[in-house]
């Protein structure tokens, strides 16, 4: 036997599954077109002490009800870029932030960012999901708790897994097409004279 050496693992983590805290130092905006002419807005995100290939994009998505876009607003929101001042809503309940949703703004800005494994060419290489959250700060406009930033993780959970991984159901089981119904209402004969 013969005394030999090797390298202590020098692996930072830093593409791991789970949450990160990171430095956007690039943002652009882009649009996206799809083959039967329709198209969709996207910002693309890329971050420090990562290569250009682990960047973010986060497509436009539109409420339904009122209209408004709402995933990159929250962006904006949730790394307190761009904020120019919160108005209060004719009704009194909640809040209007005003902002300005040049890409630049986003540039220095710290997020949480949800790191996981794709499962879709069998490498498993770390993706970003599309849902960021805020990290605690307090802002001249907008502040972020502990708590709220806790809440709003889990809540990205969630939506990860249920893009990803499926829906759980009440009863706990994974859900991830349409759900068989089973009819209890036929009558079931004798099943020891079946040959099979």
């Amino acid at each position: 036997m013969a005394v030999k050496t090797m390298p202590v693992s020098s692996g930072t983590g830093q593409y791991n599954v789970g949450w990160h805290d990171l430095l956007i130092t690039k943002a652009e905006y882009g649009v996206w077109k799809s083959p039967d002419g329709t198209s969709k807005r996207y910002i693309d995100l890329w971050f420090d002490g990562y290569s250009d290939n682990m960047n973010l994009r986060i497509y436009e998505v539109v409420n339904k009800e009122t209209g408004e876009e709402f995933k990159i607003a929250n962006l904006f929101r949730y790394a307190n870029a761009g904020i120019l001042e919160v108005l209060q809503d004719p009704t009194g309940k909640r809040p209007i932030i005003q902002y300005d949703d040049e890409a630049h703004h986003l540039v220095g800005k710290r997020v949480h960012a949800y790191f996981y494994k794709e499962q879709k060419t069998g490498n498993e290489y770390s993706r970003i999901f599309d849902t960021v959250a805020p990290v605690e700060q307090e802002g001249e406009h907008v502040s972020w708790t502990a708590d709220q930033v806790a809440s709003l993780k889990t809540s990205a959970e969630k939506n990860y897994r249920r893009v990803h991984e499926g829906i759980r159901t009440t009863d706990g089981t994974l859900l991830e097409s349409t759900p068989i119904v089973r009819n209890n209402t036929t009558k079931q004969d004798n099943l020891d004279d079946i040959p099979f």
